[in-house]
C-alpha cells in the first residue's frame, strides 16, 4: 500500500473505525452544493479491535458491510474508503529545517522524524508536506508517521470486505478539516476531542495542525469516579451524567463532586499545553479560542465550565461549516449535538469528495 495523508484523492466514502464503534457518511454534490447522503454508527462489542489492533478479523468485517448497507437514508455506495487511524497510533508534527530540495529533503525529513517520534521510522509510513518558508532559509514541513503495521491490518481488512482503501489518516487531520474553515480566526486554535476513552489535544494554526497529545482522562474516567462515589453501576453512572451535566445543584451535586479532581486535571493539562505552546511558538502564539467534540463534548454545561477556568472563548464543534448545504434554511440530518461524535468522519467524507 501507498501511504498517503495529504495528497487529494478520488471520490471516497469516510469511516472512523476505532475500539468501540465505526461510523461511516458518504457526501455528494449537486447543482455544486455537498449533500449528506449516507450515515450511520453501529457499536463493536468489545474485544473485537483491542487499542487499535483488530482481534476479530472476521465479526469486524461482517459489521463494516452491515452498516454501509443500514446507513441512512441509503446504502453506501462507493467502494472508496478514506478511513481514520486513531489518534493515539499516529504522530504528527510541523517542523523547521534547512532550505532544501529533491532526495535530500526526503532525507532530512527523515531524520527530523527519527529524533521527534517514539516510533521505529523504518517500520513507519512517512509522510509530508511542505507549508512555507521564511526568508528562503528555513522550510516549515507537516510530518507526519503512522506504524505500517496497523495500517496494513486496516487496509487488508477492508480489502476483505470489498472495499477499495485508498487514504489512511490520522484522526486529528479529519477533525480539523471538519470543524475549522476560513473564516475563522488566523491565530492558533485548540480542538478538544473528549472522547470515551481519552481526551485528544489538537491545536491548529492556519493551514494545518501543528502537534497533538492525549490524556487518559475521559468518559470512562468519569463513569468511573461516579459509580464508586455513589455506589452504582456504570450504566447508571452514564445516564446520570447526562441527565445532570456539570451543575452542582440539587441531586446533582454529588455527581459534580465526584468528577471534579478529573475536570481540575484536565484544566492543568490545557493551562499546560497552553504554556508549552506559547514557549515552542513564539509569533501569534497565544491561543485564540477552544472548540470542543467527541461524544463527551455533549455534557451540559461542559463549554461554560471550560471557558470560565482556562479564561477562553470555548464553542462545540460544528462539523457542517465546510458542507454547504443546499439552502441556509435546510436542517442537517445529524442533530448539532449528535454530530459531536460524527467530526471525525464527516472530516473524513469531505476529504473523500474532494476529487470527485
Amino acid at each position: 500500500m501507498i501511504m498517503s495523508i495529504f495528497n487529494d484523492n478520488i471520490a471516497a466514502f469516510g469511516m472512523d473505525l476505532s475500539d468501540r464503534s465505526v461510523k461511516v457518511a458518504q457526501l455528494g454534490k449537486k447543482n455544486g452544493k455537498v449533500h449528506l447522503l449516507s450515515f450511520a454508527r453501529k457499536d463493536i462489542p468489545k474485544g473485537w479491535i483491542e487499542d487499535g489492533e483488530i482481534k476479530k478479523e472476521d465479526e469486524v468485517i461482517d459489521l463494516v458491510k452491515k452498516t454501509m448497507r443500514e446507513a441512512k437514508p441509503r446504502s453506501i455506495s462507493s467502494k472508496y474508503v478514506v478511513y481514520s487511524i486513531p489518534e493515539t497510533k499516529g504522530f504528527i508534527r510541523v517542523i523547521k529545517i534547512p532550505k532544501i530540495e529533491g532526495d535530500n529533503l526526503e532525507e532530512a525529513v527523515k531524520y527530523e522524524a527519527e529524533q521527534l517520534f517514539p516510533i521505529d521510522i523504518s517500520e513507519s509510513y512517512i509522510d509530508w508536506q511542505v507549508l512555507s518558508g521564511e526568508d528562503g532559509k528555513v522550510l516549515e514541513v507537516l510530518v507526519a508517521a503512522v506504524p505500517m503495521k496497523l495500517v496494513d491490518s486496516y487496509s487488508s481488512m477492508l480489502r476483505k470486505a470489498g472495499l477499495m482503501p485508498i487514504t489512511a489518516e490520522i484522526e486529528s487531520i479529519a477533525i480539523s478539516r471538519s470543524l475549522i474553515n476560513d473564516r475563522q480566526s488566523a491565530r492558533p486554535i485548540l480542538i478538544i476531542d473528549l472522547g470515551k476513552d481519552r481526551t485528544s489535544f489538537i491545536i491548529y494554526k492556519n493551514p494545518t495542525v501543528q502537534f497533538t497529545a492525549s490524556i487518559p482522562v475521559c468518559g470512562n474516567e468519569f463513569n468511573k469516579a461516579i459509580s464508586e462515589t455513589l455506589n452504582m453501576s456504570d450504566n447508571d453512572a452514564e445516564v446520570l451524567k447526562r441527565k445532570c451535566g456539570l451543575s452542582a445543584k440539587g441531586e446533582c451535586k454529588d455527581l459534580y463532586r465526584a468528577i471534579q479532581p478529573s475536570l481540575h486535571e484536565m484544566i492543568k493539562y490545557i493551562n499546560k499545553l497552553s504554556d508549552y505552546y506559547k514557549e515552542h511558538y513564539k509569533e501569534e502564539s497565544d491561543i485564540a479560542k477552544v472548540i470542543i467534540c467527541g461524544g463527551e463534548a455533549r455534557i451540559l454545561g461542559i463549554s461554560s465550565f471550560l471557558s470560565l477556568r482556562i479564561k477562553k472563548e470555548v464553542e462545540k464543534g460544528n462539523p457542517w461549516v465546510n458542507i454547504v448545504l443546499s439552502s441556509e434554511k435546510e436542517i442537517p440530518p445529524i442533530s448539532r449535538n449528535d454530530s459531536l461524535i460524527f467530526v471525525t468522519v464527516l472530516g473524513l467524507a469531505i476529504r473523500g469528495i474532494s476529487e470527485s
